[in-house]
């Protein structure tokens, strides 16, 4: 009796066992790394929801920090450990790993029927799809704490004079009138693109990409005395301030204003859920346009190496469709999805609002002007500190410019 008990047992365990197989064997993992550590919680959701359709592929969501993602990104590529989803910066970034054999062509295997002209363009190289825009597009612009302003009787600037005029007004309250933090180059980069497009306008820089003008020209040496006038306007110790800490420090209510994306707006809300934010244009210098930039919240390619090809392809389809389209607009930031609009973000509202009076799209997807961005960043503090004049600066960057990239 005990010897049949112990067949028995034996049996059943052996059948437990052979079945895992079969069950491991249905479900696909994809990993998938994105630079939104804030972002985290929203894109989960959608991601929830993907699987619960789709219950044979678990999507392994890793959230890199920006400054940190193509670092590791790049090295991952390089020894043949990327994920299977990689996130890209449309253009240069696109074009490199297509070439380098690192991405999957995608021409025909995804359906960007419903995607909006700019985000097809951020996709294709030469006429071939490489990536899709899934998590939507960014506009930039110039964010202010309407609860601070209303306190204070004050209203947006709609000049560049106008902002100056205000710091002094507003440091007065013991409030910070600018969050820009500044270690990092990134709010600073924006904020040059952002002064210089109201000068040059979308005509301007393209412009400048074909060699028909200057960022040396003297109404564009212009934006970089302005973003140096601007530095008295920051909070104390903006240089030494990472970007992450600036924006939880404006979603706080430290300061007043920050320049700032669609796509920080979900890191304001998640850092205070209670923050109430109007965007407007960035105030233009004398002769301008209030300016926004747009710019691709990434484009997102799959690993040639991966062995999950077909639902990798699956998985970005679905993404395309309208319900997560809607998700990303509603929580985290605008949408390529031409059937989708904001529904109850007042905030994203202003911010398309803010994008229509004189929209630039963002340098560093140019490859022609596509280093700007890095050295703006690097030369900041310089500029900042007065190490560095406006003019020098200024050709600092026209050096990096050539009309001849791709």
């Amino acid at each position: 009796m005990q010897h049949r008990f112990k067949r028995l047992a034996l049996f059943g365990a052996l059948a437990t066992f052979l079945s895992l197989p079969a069950l491991a064997a249905d479900t696909v993992t994809l990993t998938f790394w994105h630079n939104h550590p804030e972002w985290k919680a929203r894109v989960q959701k959608i991601l929830d929801k993907f699987q619960a359709e789709n219950p044979g592929i678990v999507i392994q969501l890793e959230e890199i920090p920006g400054p940190d993602y193509s670092p590791k990104m790049n090295t991952a590529l390089a020894a043949g450990e990327a994920p299977d989803i990689i996130e890209l910066r449309p253009g240069p970034e696109v074009r490199a790993a297509s070439e380098a054999g690192y991405i999957v062509d995608l021409t025909g295997k995804v359906n960007l029927a419903n995607v909006t002209q700019s985000g097809i363009d951020a996709s294709q190289i030469d006429g071939k799809t490489w990536a899709v825009p899934m998590l939507g597009e960014y506009t930039v612009g110039l964010y202010y704490h309407k609860d601070i302003f209303a306190a204070n009787g004050w209203t947006p600037p709609k000049t560049a004079d106008e902002l100056l005029k205000m710091c002094p007004v507003i440091k007065a309250k013991g409030i910070a009138p600018m969050i820009a933090p500044s270690q990092d180059g990134v709010i600073p980069s924006f904020l040059y693109a952002l002064i210089a497009s109201g000068v040059l306008g979308a005509d301007g820089l393209a412009a400048v990409r074909r060699g028909e003008r200057k960022l040396t020209d003297p109404d564009v040496v212009k934006a970089a005395k302005y973003l140096q006038d601007l530095y008295p306007c920051f909070e104390d110790g903006a240089i030494g301030t990472p970007y992450v800490e600036g924006k939880a420090l404006f979603a706080l209510g430290k300061g007043a204003m920050m320049e700032g994306g669609s796509a920080d707006y979900a890191g304001f809300s998640e850092t205070n859920p209670k923050v109430n934010l109007g965007v407007v244009p960035f105030p233009p210098l004398a002769g301008g346009k209030g300016s926004t930039v747009t710019g691709m919240e990434g484009v997102f390619a799959i690993n040639s190496q991966t062995k999950n090809q077909d639902a990798a392809i699956k998985f970005l389809n679905w993404m395309l469709g309208d319900e997560p389209a809607q998700m990303v607009v509603d929580t985290i930031t605008l949408t390529t999805n031409k059937n989708v609009k904001p529904s109850n973000n007042e905030t994203m509202k202003e911010m398309v609002e803010a994008s229509k009076v004189n929209d630039v799209r963002v340098w560093y997807e140019y490859p022609e002007v596509g280093d700007v961005f890095t050295v703006a960043g690097k030369n900041a503090q310089a500029l900042f500190l007065k190490e560095m004049t406006p003019e020098d600066f200024a050709a600092a960057l026209q050096a990096t410019v050539n009309p001849k990239a791709k």
